[in-house]
């Protein structure tokens, strides 16, 4: 599948998760905090996948890979339906924006690094002052996003192929996939650390970043994308699989539509971090609703909050999802690092499985690299324990 940018990526750890189901119930796994699903990809088509994830984004991702009907679309049949809307867009775009386009140009070319700053340090100023629902239709990362994450002429692309997607491909598969490649295309794009926290402030130390990033065509990139697109499975495994965007704990208590699950594979956020804030350009791409933008971030208003992400409120959500996994009869693979919020996290785990499945669980502690945010305190990853709890309902030969 397309690579998507996202912060604390487990794939390295989804054939281990793979091996461990193997000796829990049969029925559906419920990857519960699905991201880009890498352990859906690694369990398919062995059982059914349901993936689950608050960020639209993410469940769009989820949805075309384990549910389409058909295979993902051409680049050629994509390309021949969206290329006449997204060109005569970007010539409208082109006139309405010469200037600021041309300005653009002209500062990449000469590696002018006070005009682009200027360009950026306006942009917020510009877009924290844009109300929710404010601006011109198809110009939305045109209007707020223009010299900050992405280039004037970067934007233009990503509202011109929005466009031609609403146009041209406005219900249905095709649309879907359509949408997940422009996220593949934007996270090749952007001007940042490899996440959506904040973009980078031009200054000469990062400056032929950059100029590298804003030569990128998203058009191009966009295509590209289209042509690593792939569904997993067959049509009819396909069938039988579901796609949920819900908070994870609100999900768990539907005991009747997760009547049919045998295993949740849960790996929660484990930060402080809320980390709806890494990917909220994603969400606003697919949403494309005109948010208010805030902070230098320029963050939408309704980005997700976890109650993993709080030291006062993990304790009590961790409870409740190991309650909750052992209430619909369901085997639980719970992912969680040593040194994650959770204070002294192994054992508190470990005494919240033996209390609500009666027994302790399997424990398999894991060498693992974990992102620091875009290496913002330094080395982009560091090495922690990342511990795997294998909790059964009942005995299963082996």
């Amino acid at each position: 599948m397309l690579a998507i940018s996202y912060m604390g990526t487990k794939r390295p750890l989804a054939p281990v998760v793979a091996d461990l189901a193997t000796d829990c119930q049969d029925g559906p796994c419920l990857d519960l905090f699905a991201g880009m699903c890498a352990v859906g990809q690694q369990l398919a088509p062995t059982r059914q996948i349901w993936s689950n994830d608050l960020q639209a984004f993410a469940s769009l991702v989820a949805k075309t890979q384990f549910c389409s009907v058909a295979d993902a679309p051409s680049v050629r049949s994509v390309e021949a339906l969206l290329a006449g809307a997204f060109h005569r867009q970007m010539e409208l775009i082109g006139t309405e924006s010469a200037r600021a386009l041309a300005l653009e140009r002209e500062a990449l070319v000469s590696a002018d690094w006070d005009v682009l700053l200027n360009a950026f340090e306006n942009r917020i100023f510009v877009a924290n002052r844009m109300y929710s629902g404010s601006g011109t239709r198809y110009r939305l990362f045109s209007e707020r996003y223009a010299g900050t994450y992405f280039g004037f002429r970067q934007c233009a692309e990503i509202d011109g192929i929005r466009y031609a997607i609403d146009t041209a491909a406005s219900e249905g598969e095709v649309r879907e996939w359509c949408l997940v490649a422009l996220c593949a295309a934007i996270s090749r794009c952007a001007n940042t650390t490899g996440h959506f926290a904040q973009a980078l402030a031009p200054k000469p130390s990062n400056l032929s970043k950059l100029i590298n990033q804003r030569a990128r065509s998203v058009w191009d990139e966009f295509i590209n994308a289209l042509g690593r697109l792939s569904v997993f499975g067959t049509g009819q495994w396909r069938a039988l699989n579901r796609v949920f965007q819900a908070d994870a704990l609100s999900l768990m208590r539907d005991t009747q539509t997760l009547a049919e699950i045998g295993l949740v594979y849960a790996d929660p956020p484990y930060t402080s971090d809320q980390y709806s804030r890494y990917y909220h350009i994603y969400e606003t791409l697919v949403l494309y609703d005109y948010p208010a933008a805030r902070g230098r971030g320029l963050y939408r208003d309704d980005r997700a909050v976890s109650s993993f992400s709080h030291s006062t409120k993990v304790k009590g959500a961790m409870d409740r999802l190991i309650a909750s996994v052992r209430n619909i009869g369901a085997d639980l693979i719970l992912s969680y690092p040593s040194n994650g919020l959770l204070p002294s996290s192994r054992e508190q785990i470990v005494g919240m499985i033996r209390e609500h499945y009666g027994r302790d669980p399997d424990v398999i502690p894991l060498i693992h690299n974990h992102s620091t945010m875009g290496a913002s305190k330094g080395s982009a990853t560091h090495q922690v324990v990342e511990v795997l709890y294998r909790a059964r309902v009942a005995n299963v030969a082996v």
